[in-house]
């Protein structure tokens, strides 16, 4: 693990960085100790390594799901304390930095912005990974719209479900590559559900859509590109994290997490079935929507070539200094 340098960045527009203001007894105070009420454990085992873990119940983001009820991690000598319920990417970070929760998975994006901005998140295993040749995220124009290119969105409103994220910077890149003027767009942030009624509304003239909600925008929309394929034909959308100090002092559990999280993936990238019936326990989804949504792709391994191009995006449309992946990766 190289030593993390510090970074400037746009310190003014970014939610991660009121970590920075928050003590650690005042984060545990304010999250009414997450770890024992604000979610809800769902269980554990005797004789392994204990790690509490949260992540959002989304397919990209599953990983700890398939790998408890899958009896993965258990096997894998990991007693996972996974933290279930409501619960969004912000809470998660602020929970890890608080020491709330040892783990958690997050959008590459916001590990980087934390990186970035002097939080010392580190990554220690791979999650959900885009590929060019199964897209799971798609710009959408409402049915009967002239709209056809990139340029012809110039002027117009997009809606994406997180401003200075992942999907607006990737939907940017692609405007980008595909000849449209960004300083005439405008960008907003809308829900992934109140995303579908405000494109059939009129409300915003296109949207980002990710999976499995861009299977039901099929009904009211028209995908005209698949922005994140501007980014890299590959490369990371989630990834396990904790806090460089957590890291360093539990080694042996990092390499225990590494080893069932690689497992994990190898065994939902097979098993398709059953990783569906857990994620619709978990994100409440019905059977008609999982079996039409494109599932994700989990790395098999963590390969520093899969964050670089997150970190380069990054940098280009968030005003980060970009850095190498290997800053914010650990190694045990």
């Amino acid at each position: 693990m190289l030593p993390l340098r510090s970074r400037h960045g746009p310190r003014d527009d970014l939610r991660v960085l009121e970590l920075t203001r928050i003590k650690r007894r005042d984060a545990v105070g304010l999250l009414g100790s997450i770890a024992l009420t604000g979610f809800g454990g769902v269980g554990a085992f005797a004789q392994s390594a204990t790690v509490t873990m949260a992540t959002t119940p989304v397919d990209s983001a599953a990983e700890p799901y398939y790998g408890y009820d899958s009896g993965i991690f258990k096997a894998a000598g990991i007693d996972a304390r996974l933290q279930s319920g409501s619960v969004n990417g912000s809470a998660i970070a602020t929970a890890v930095a608080a020491g709330s929760l040892d783990v958690g998975v997050a959008n590459i994006v916001s590990i980087v912005q934390a990186h970035a901005n002097h939080i010392p998140f580190v990554i220690i295993g791979a999650g959900g990974l885009y590929s060019s040749r199964t897209p799971s995220t798609y710009l959408f124009v409402p049915n009967g719209s002239s709209y056809k290119t990139a340029a012809d969105l110039n002027g117009k409103t997009i809606g994406v479900n997180t401003l200075r994220g992942l999907p607006q910077y990737g939907t940017q890149a692609w405007l980008d590559k595909n000849g449209a003027r960004l300083d005439t767009i405008k960008f907003t942030e809308v829900g992934p559900l109140d995303m579908l009624v405000a494109l059939s509304s009129g409300r915003i003239d296109a949207g980002a859509f990710v999976e499995p909600f861009a299977t039901q925008a099929r009904a009211i929309g028209r995908a005209v590109g698949a922005p994140f394929d501007a980014i890299a034909p590959a490369f990371l959308i989630t990834a396990v994290f904790t806090t460089l100090e957590w890291a360093r002092a539990h080694r042996d559990t990092v390499r225990l997490l590494q080893n069932a999280f690689a497992k994990t993936a190898a065994w939902a990238n097979k098993n398709h079935a059953q990783s569906g019936d857990i994620l619709m326990k978990y994100a409440q989804l019905k059977p008609e929507t999982l079996k039409t949504m494109q599932r994700t792709i989990f790395a098999e391994h963590l390969d520093l070539s899969q964050v670089q191009p997150v970190i380069d995006l990054t940098a280009k449309y968030g005003g980060i200094t970009a850095f190498p992946a290997s800053e914010v990766v650990f190694q045990p």
